[in-house]
């Protein structure tokens, strides 16, 4: 069976696109033909995630712009069939264009497309303040724009393209809820997969080293640093987190680029302003190798997204070994991490309560005992198996009309 992914760029590694490349090399690896297909490809990544040339895009001839193609991937869904016209199935991943193509290829040929839902249009449905912290590039600034200027139309679209879908899932409860309100759709929850051969604790030498070279106690976390994750809460939690280790430090990993180097110049002042520059230390883009040793050095990881969708990399934390401290509001990350069992959480958006649970998280696991119990929670609740089963199940019901 022919499968075809879609989404609408390929630009970095967040949790969307990880869940996309992961789908189509656990598809081909199960004997599908599996190819996914970006609007835009950064041709940073053509070669890294592109081994066995999974990887194209649907447009051909259009300009190397990434703006241009995404906005373009609506008015031009019938050229699509080009690319995608061969396929049995086609797994459309929203945010974005690609549930429009399924809808307009379902028109055009009848074919059959699931809709994968990480969350509904942050430019339509996110309230209007949170909208401004989501433009943080050129493409997001124009797309904001004229979600102002034509929020009906888009709408319109983003309703038609989920609610005739054939198949809908979501990446959480929380968010197949959003989708029931939204669209009126019941959708099945598929968690993101988590690849627990390759997310398992590291030698505890890792974690000593780690110790030695930054002290005690090591805050991790990470992500696409954009001021829509809020990550200036976390370094106000060091103010409180100081004052029981003045040597802990908070180690930041993510990509430091062009689109968000003045919000980072503006967390590192901020971390002065506090008096904690000491304390916070940004470690920028890590290889995947790096990040399993650093989840697994961690003494607990902190995620400071408000109402996030999922939350990928407090469960990667987790499948560490380490414990997570994320907030308690109703949010994705309320289905990973179990209070006092997994982590905790935290009072919504209460800085001193998220520190008062990251200083818990230290002293009440025990590091040996979380190293064998929280993989194995990961293992049963979110592995790549779990997640294919699932993906396999809707696209069969799909396949069989």
């Amino acid at each position: 069976m022919k499968v075809a992914i879609l989404y609408s760029h390929l630009k970095e590694h967040g949790g969307a696109e990880n869940v996309i490349l992961k789908q189509t090399e656990m598809l081909n690896w199960k004997g599908y033909r599996a190819k996914c297909f970006f609007a835009y490809i950064d041709k940073r990544y053509r070669l890294k995630t592109n081994p066995h040339c999974y990887v194209d895009t649907y447009f051909e001839s259009l300009p190397e712009n990434q703006t241009i193609r995404i906005l373009a991937s609506i008015p031009l869904a019938p050229v699509t069939l080009k690319a995608l016209g061969k396929s049995n199935v086609l797994i459309c991943h929203g945010y974005g264009p690609s549930t429009w193509i399924g809808y307009t290829l379902k028109r055009l040929r009848k074919m059959r497309y699931i809709s994968y839902i990480h969350s509904p249009p942050r430019f339509l449905y996110l309230p209007r303040s949170e909208r401004k912290l989501w433009r943080f590039d050129g493409t997001r600034n124009l797309i904001y724009f004229l979600g102002n200027l034509a929020g009906p139309i888009f709408r319109f679209i983003d309703f038609k393209s989920v609610s005739c879908s054939d198949f809908v899932l979501a990446n959480s409860q929380f968010t197949a809820k959003r989708i029931k309100s939204i669209y009126g759709v019941d959708a099945e929850v598929c968690y993101p997969p988590v690849d627990t051969e390759t997310f398992k604790p590291s030698d505890r030498n890792v974690e000593k080293c780690f110790h030695d070279l930054f002290g005690y106690p090591f805050i991790l976390s990470g992500g696409r640093i954009a001021a829509v994750k809020r990550w200036e809460w976390l370094i106000e939690m060091m103010r409180y987190v100081k004052r029981e280790f003045p040597r802990a430090v908070l180690a930041i990993t993510g990509e430091i680029s062009r689109g968000n180097l003045n919000y980072v110049r503006w967390l590192i002042k901020r971390a002065k302003e506090l008096n904690v520059e000491g304390n916070v230390k940004f470690f920028g883009f890590k290889s995947l190798t790096e990040l399993v040793d650093l989840y697994s050095a961690a003494d607990v990881y902190v995620y400071s997204v408000p109402k996030e969708d999922f939350g990928l990399c407090p469960v990667e934390a987790m499948a560490c070994g380490t414990p997570a401290v994320v907030w308690n509001d109703g949010g994705g990350p309320c289905e990973t991490v179990l209070d006092g069992k997994t982590g905790f959480r935290a009072d919504p958006y209460n800085i001193e309560d998220l520190a008062e649970k990251t200083l818990k998280a230290i002293t009440y696991f025990d590091k040996e005992e979380t190293r064998k119990s929280l993989p194995e929670y990961v293992r049963m609740k979110f592995s790549k198996e779990k997640h294919f089963e699932k993906l396999e199940e809707a696209i069969m019901k799909v396949a069989d009309g």
